[in-house]
């Protein structure tokens, strides 16, 4: 049976990573076909890649949307091909791949990914973009009719699109995105003999991410304990902004901006606490990395993170935005070191037993073979 997953590039991201990490681990009688239809400017590197039992198409068309020619090239390859069914993801290949699909009666999986028509992502976009944003909510609520079925990486993601675009919630699967344990080594965070408290946060450099929050935060935070750090791994249109914070609240010496980094669980094992601000989410991964890492999670309560964290059970929890809670969060974490360590093993736990890739990867194909037979 062949399935086609398709996106729009392979440039590095969360819903890129998954596609290719659960099309590398399909059972045998599912041939993983990953197809993309504009070309990748800064594509993932990984080992999965190389797979010799995934194949790879790339259309590389350098137009912004291109929505004709995409159609023409995707049903000449369906029409090659023969695939038994399509998941696509992201917005402009869902809509071309709903089209050519069902034209030629092709079971189609949408996905849902993130809360793309959240208010806190509407809020932060200009009125030109909403308009945009708006236009292209009406496209994907006409022709989501077409779609056999979706699957969303998170419960609250599920309600919120189904929400949105007017899509029956039986209709909406959820399958969360896993991680490969083996790349995490456990190791239990101590205090380190020098006193210093480091604090890390792994993301993309973002409005949303709540960075902003967390080095006011952390500016709090330091006047009460001098000898502390934060490092935010991860590279972004918001870095300017940041640094102007750094300098702003004369942190330069005890906040670093590290860019993109090639060994997050190397970061986590010289860190002590691991913090996530997120405004919105579509699944966090960042967290679920933490949690097989062993590093105690401090992370904000919107309803995604609620999903991996239970408060003082798995991590701390702190209202979002609020970066005066978020302080004195992490001045928790430092005086109750032994409870938090303690979370940390509850975490990892519940990391291994409910986002291990290769359940996750099982859990695709039974899906996929479900959807297939009927």
């Amino acid at each position: 049976m062949k399935i086609f997953f398709v996106i729009d590039t392979l440039e590095t991201g969360g819903a890129e990573k998954s596609i290719l990490e659960i099309a590398s681990r399909l059972p045998e009688d599912l041939v993983p076909y990953i197809i993309t239809f504009y070309k990748t400017r800064n594509p993932i590197t990984t080992s999965v890649q190389q797979s010799a039992k995934i194949h790879f198409v790339h259309f590389d068309m350098e137009e912004k949307y291109g929505f004709k020619k995409g159609r023409k090239l995707f049903s000449e390859l369906c029409k090659t091909e023969n695939p038994n069914i399509v998941v696509a993801t992201l917005f402009r290949s869902e809509i071309i791949t709903r089209v050519v699909c069902k034209k030629m009666n092709i079971p189609n999986i949408g996905t849902f990914v993130n809360d793309t028509y959240s208010p806190y992502e509407l809020q932060s976009l200009s009125a030109t973009m909403r308009l945009k944003i708006g236009f292209f909510k009406i496209v994907n609520s006409f022709t989501a009719r077409y779609c056999t079925h979706f699957l969303s990486n998170a419960q609250s993601i599920k309600v919120s699109n189904a929400k949105a675009l007017k899509i029956p919630a039986d209709k909406i699967s959820v399958i969360y995105r896993g991680r490969d344990i083996s790349k995490f080594t456990y190791r239990e965070q101590k205090e380190k003999s020098n006193g210093v408290i480091r604090f890390l946060n792994v993301g993309r450099l973002l409005p949303r991410k709540g960075q902003a929050e967390l080095i006011q935060a952390f500016a709090l935070f330091q006047k009460k304990y001098p000898v502390a750090s934060l490092s935010i791994a991860g590279e972004g249109r918001y870095r300017a902004e940041l640094e102007r914070l750094i300098n702003e609240n004369n942190l330069q010496e005890c906040v670093q901006l590290l860019g993109t980094s090639s060994d997050v669980n190397a970061l986590f094992q010289h860190h002590d606490f691991f913090v996530f601000p997120s405004h919105y989410e579509g699944f966090s991964g960042a967290v679920v990395e933490a949690m097989l890492a062993g590093a105690p999670v401090i992370a904000s309560d919107i309803e995604m993170n609620k999903e991996a964290i239970s408060h003082l059970q798995t991590g701390y929890l702190f209202p979002v935005k609020n970066a005066v809670a978020m302080a004195d969060a992490m001045e928790y974490a430092v005086k109750n070191r032994e409870k938090m360590q303690t979370m940390a093993k509850n975490a990892r736990q519940y990391a291994i037993d409910n986002f291990d890739i290769n359940k996750i990867a099982l859990a695709h194909a039974d899906f996929y073979k479900k959807i297939i037979s009927q």
